[in-house]
């Protein structure tokens, strides 16, 4: 698919000739992100509608993706690892959200918690697509908090029966976060 791809922002670079390399790149970046992406949750949608689990694979989605997207997190090396990795999450909040019942007060700790992580340890770096500017982590920071500030308010206005699998997805998305930060922290320690 990388190679359709690639054909295709040659295509696009023939027929528009003000996109610079940069842009091109940028944009086959995207192209190969998106796809990697779709890729995944099709067929994470597919296995668990055969469960009839996909509206809890939905709440999992809307709570989880907009956090990571911001905050960062763990990376698998491979495209395969991800879609694993990813999958075991999916599969654990879906699982966890549906069939163990926390107790109120008890969520809302998990969520002031998570919060607090947020606001502490977000943006975190990529290994592999790393935050250059200061500025742009500010942003992503701030992007960080205020979308889990809304979702965490959102909690309280899903149908009851979905709570537990939108707190149980917030906490993953700062879990993910969490091992990222450990996981880069580690790698650059070993580089210097």
């Amino acid at each position: 698919m990388s190679k359709l791809i690639t054909c295709l922002v040659t295509k696009i670079s023939e027929s528009n000739p003000e996109f610079s390399d940069l842009d091109l790149k940028k944009m086959e970046y995207g192209l190969i992100c998106a796809f990697d992406e779709i890729t995944k949750l099709i067929p994470y949608f597919i296995v668990f509608w055969i469960f009839s689990l996909q509206k809890y694979y939905i709440v999992a989605l809307i709570f989880f993706c907009p956090i990571r997207l911001f905050s960062g997190g763990y990376h698998a090396k491979t495209y395969w690892g991800c879609f694993f990795i990813s999958f075991i999450v999916f599969f654990m909040i879906i699982i966890f959200g549906k069939y163990i019942m926390i107790n109120n007060i008890i969520s809302l700790l998990l969520l002031i918690v998570s919060f607090i992580f947020i606001c502490i340890f977000s943006s975190v770096d990529n290994i592999n697509k790393r935050i250059k500017s200061e500025n742009r982590k500010k942003k992503l920071k701030n992007y960080s908090i205020l979308i889990t500030l809304i979702l965490i308010i959102a909690c309280y206005f899903i149908p009851y029966k979905f709570l537990n699998a939108a707190v149980i997805s917030i906490v993953s998305a700062t879990i993910m976060m969490m091992i990222g930060k450990i996981n880069t922290s580690d790698i650059i320690d070993m580089k210097r």
